[in-house]
């Protein structure tokens, strides 16, 4: 835990105003700010697939919540008192939530990348830049004192099994919707 502390340190003591403002609003991507526009790219597209994301999202935040509650992790802030609690935050740490709905987001987004754009240049660049989203978010927990490395690392890390299983889950869904239509046609 020493060096993860050292890390949010290091981050809060070269934050500026600007700095804590920019990762507060990356903070909210990670919330439901960052679900509902999620669901929007999906449901204009995918309306199956937007149901399966609300399902899956409902899923990341109660699993998210149980873990809290059995781990029982504190937040830096209340350990350390040079660390900063800029995200007016309280309860348990472990694992981050926003982390957990980043990952799942652009899992999401990926596979949605994937099965709509055929283009290797533009899935590239999409995946890129939901990647360093996901960083981004899960990084601003850190920068806004708020989380520990290990706990945004598992939260990505249960964010993206959580969107593989119901996208598997999904992808068989159809598939046997697809073979009983075409056995019905025979």
């Amino acid at each position: 835990m020493g060096f993860e502390v050292y890390i949010i340190k290091i981050l809060q003591s070269c934050a500026s105003t600007n700095w804590i403002t920019f990762f507060q609003a990356i903070s909210m991507l990670g919330s439901f700010l960052g679900f509902f526009i999620t669901f929007f790219i999906l449901f204009i597209k995918n309306r199956k697939l937007s149901i399966v994301f609300a399902f899956a999202f409902c899923v990341a935040c109660i699993g998210n919540t149980l873990l809290k509650r059995v781990i029982q992790r504190t937040r830096p802030f209340e350990h350390f008192s040079f660390i900063h609690n800029y995200a007016n935050e309280d309860g348990f740490s472990f694992p981050s939530g926003h982390s957990v709905c980043a990952g799942l987001f652009a899992t999401f987004l990926t596979y949605h990348l994937f099965c709509e754009i055929k283009d290797n240049w533009t899935r590239i660049f999409g995946v890129s830049g939901l990647l360093l989203l996901t960083i981004l978010i899960a990084f601003s927990r850190m920068v806004l004192g708020v989380h520990y490395l290990s706990d945004i690392i598992v939260g990505i890390i249960v964010g993206i099994i959580v969107a593989i299983l119901c996208i598997c889950v999904y992808n068989i869904c159809i598939r046997k919707s697809r073979e009983r239509r075409e056995r019905q046609k025979l």
